[in-house]
């Protein structure tokens, strides 16, 4: 393996963007037509997995360009990634609360398990959505944009 693979951008403006961790080709493009659907005006970075995305959120690496990588306002994360996941991902945020109180965090998950999404709420997450349901996520997507100011 050479290293990380490259990151997608779906646009690029002068606004913070949405930050979603998925190692899924097929949820991603889901999850990016969902916040096409909403009009969000955000430009929306893409990493493949939880040590990307914590290389971009610590601004490392190939992320270490802030005018290319800006830090995200919102951070759309999957759990069940290989090597670092959601959680990790979760529980590196909470030991960098510099970084963790500047975003909004949305759990993405195929599965409803309770206690998973009790953890990821003690672990700092503002929701937890299933990602199994199309039209409902393009709703939530709707909504999310609408209630937290800025992120339009």
């Amino acid at each position: 393996m050479n290293g990380p693979k490259p990151v997608m951008q779906v646009e690029t403006l002068n606004s913070p963007p949405i930050l979603l961790v998925e190692d899924e080709r097929d949820h991603a493009l889901l999850i990016q037509d969902a916040l096409q659907s909403a009009r969000t005006s955000r430009p929306v970075q893409v990493v493949e997995s939880g040590e990307q995305a914590i290389a971009y959120l610590s601004g490392e690496g190939v992320f270490a360009d802030r005018t290319a990588y800006p830090f995200p306002s919102l951070v759309l994360l999957d759990l069940r990634m290989p090597g670092i996941g959601g959680f990790g991902v979760l529980r590196w945020l909470r030991a960098h609360p510099n970084l963790s109180q500047q975003l909004n965090v949305v759990v993405l998950s195929a599965l409803q398990s309770p206690k998973e999404i009790d953890v990821a709420y003690e672990l700092g997450a503002r929701l937890y959505w299933a990602k199994k349901d199309c039209v409902a996520l393009q709703e939530r997507v709707r909504l999310l944009m609408a209630s937290f100011p800025g992120l339009n």
